[in-house]
């Protein structure tokens, strides 16, 4: 199977029959027309699991297979980058200096530039070129970037982290050539963005863009277009909800990040374009430009940073940029008060791609508590915070909690006791190895005993049609969740046999799940026992 294709540089295990594979042979049921996407699963995991080396002695070998990489399936090969790269990363962790030269740049360009176009990963490759920050290393990824540029915004993004991580790599191996790539959507932010880095921190004198200004304000001026035609009509940017979402967060990317690299050239050239970002619906690109036109002097842009101060979705960046530009005093301090910080942080992360991707229509601040809170030594500040989006006819609202981390659950907490927000919450966030479920249908014979006699209380207390969802452990705890009836209404129920707790689902658009039911019983018991 295309095994004299490759040389066997691995002593470790050739035994079949239930003995590990070499890295050679499980490569040789990997590669090639005829290899079967079923048996492939086994053979990744055999690399999965090799010896410390299997990501380096990988990618020799697919630079040794010559023509099979083409004539391979794109999602295997995909998938062997995807071990590649994470054998390759364990090692520069455990031992970086000795790993990062074992690595070959000729040997990556050289698989990069065969792999097929659909190949997925290809950008893991790119990244281990960046990883090693060496000229010839940096050459070959400026070649391969022009050639092939990654297609997704997120994967140039991660193939360019490292430069952005380390200062020890020369620069003039990648600029000015990596610029040619500007007019790539996918990577143009990206590049921006290492260009700002590189201007913010002093690593360079002069923006390494700047003699490309003109291209940068064409640039600017195209993504506003873009963007004011999706907010007339979303459907410009596709008709599928992936998609559509993929393609605003790569405008958006972009748009901020020639924001401020227009703004650290400062030339007033970039006015115009700038005026048409600042008119633009979405908060953070209203931010970043009116940002970049307060700091080429536009009076206009002043003005605007200050009203968005008042907008819980842009405010925590409007207020940063006006105490860089030293007039912080003139915004109002209502809107630094903990309550709005509160407010601003939530609807920052409900505006994130990942999250709801628009800002709230209300925000409203309930309450804060000092809390001891799992995973933190000290008390912090615990804050609730009321969010509502208006959708027509439909609203959707929920309570949110920031300070020790910024969250909302799924489930609605609108009509619950305030204490067991706060519970749900930090049960939530509570981790330990020895705090975990079990579903109902993984249980051994052990854990079914104990659930026995959880349902048997659950009986004795009245409750009808009981169903055991999981088993909580927690820490040397246990406690059972299930589904039942009481009264004739349905409920979610966890108990440990001293303390029940139920909340019904009947006619609840978002009830608690069994995990939600498992996070209040432990948040419960950790409040208490920490803020007794």
């Amino acid at each position: 199977m295309h095994a004299g294709k490759l040389t066997d540089r691995c002593p470790y295990f050739p035994q079949r029959f239930g003995q590990k594979l070499s890295v050679v042979e499980s490569l040789s049921h990997l590669l090639g027309a005829d290899a079967d996407p079923v048996a492939a699963g086994y053979h990744l995991r055999q690399l999965a699991e090799g010896p410390p080396d299997t990501g380096i002695v990988l990618l020799a070998q697919l630079a040794a297979a010559d023509s099979i990489l083409e004539q391979s399936d794109p999602a295997i090969l995909g998938a062997i980058l995807r071990v590649m790269h994470n054998s390759i990363a364990k090692s520069i962790q455990d031992q970086p200096q000795q790993t990062i030269e074992k690595l070959d740049h000729t040997v990556i360009r050289s698989v990069a530039e065969r792999l097929p176009e659909a190949a997925t990963n290809r950008h893991l490759l790119l990244h281990l070129l960046a990883i090693m920050r060496s000229a010839e290393s940096l050459k070959a990824l400026v070649a391969i970037l022009i050639q092939r540029p990654p297609q997704d915004w997120m994967n140039a993004g991660l193939v360019l982290s490292p430069l952005m991580q380390r200062n020890d790599w020369p620069i003039e191996a990648f600029f000015p050539e990596c610029l040619a790539c500007l007019p790539h959507p996918s990577l143009a932010a990206s590049l921006l963005d290492l260009a700002n880095y590189l201007t913010r921190s002093g690593r360079v004198d002069g923006h390494l863009a700047a003699d490309h200004l003109e291209t940068l304000n064409h640039l600017l001026g195209s993504v506003a277009t873009r963007l004011g035609h999706f907010e007339e009509n979303p459907r410009t940017l596709g008709n599928d909800v992936e998609e559509v979402q993929k393609r605003l967060s790569e405008a958006v990317a972009l748009a901020v990040s020639l924001c401020d690299a227009v703004a650290l050239i400062g030339d007033e050239s970039s006015i115009g374009k700038l005026n048409q970002a600042v008119g633009l619906r979405h908060r953070r690109v209203q931010c970043e430009a009116a940002g970049a036109l307060a700091k080429l002097g536009d009076e206009e842009g002043r003005k605007r940073l200050i009203e968005l101060a008042g907008d819980p979705a842009a405010r925590l960046r409007a207020i940063a940029y006006a105490d860089e530009l030293g007039w912080g005093d003139e915004i109002d301090e209502s809107n630094r008060s903990d309550a709005a910080t509160a407010e601003a942080e939530l609807a920052l992360w409900l505006t994130q791609p990942h999250q709801m991707g628009v800002p709230p229509t209300h925000v409203e601040f309930i309450e804060t508590r000092r809390l001891m809170w799992p995973s933190f030594n000290d008390p912090v500040d615990v804050h609730l915070v009321r969010f509502e989006y208006s959708m027509g006819a439909n609203v959707y609202s929920n309570i949110g909690m920031t300070g020790p981390s910024v969250y909302t659950m799924s489930c609605d907490l609108a009509d619950m006791p305030v204490d067991d927000i706060y519970a749900i919450y930090a049960g939530w966030q509570a981790e330990h190895p020895d705090i975990f479920t079990v579903a109902a249908d993984s249980l051994n014979e052990a854990q079914h005993r104990v659930m026995d006699v959880f349902g048997q209380h659950l009986q004795h207390l009245g409750y009808e049609s009981i169903r055991p969802e999981l088993l909580g452990l927690f820490l040397d705890e246990r406690a059972g969740v299930f589904r039942g009836e009481r009264e004739g209404t349905q409920c979610i129920i966890v108990t440990d046999g001293l303390e029940t707790i139920d909340q019904p689902t009947a006619g609840r658009l978002r009830p608690l799940t069994a995990s939600d039911a498992f996070h209040l019983y432990k948040g419960r018991k950790m409040l208490r026992t920490f803020n007794s």
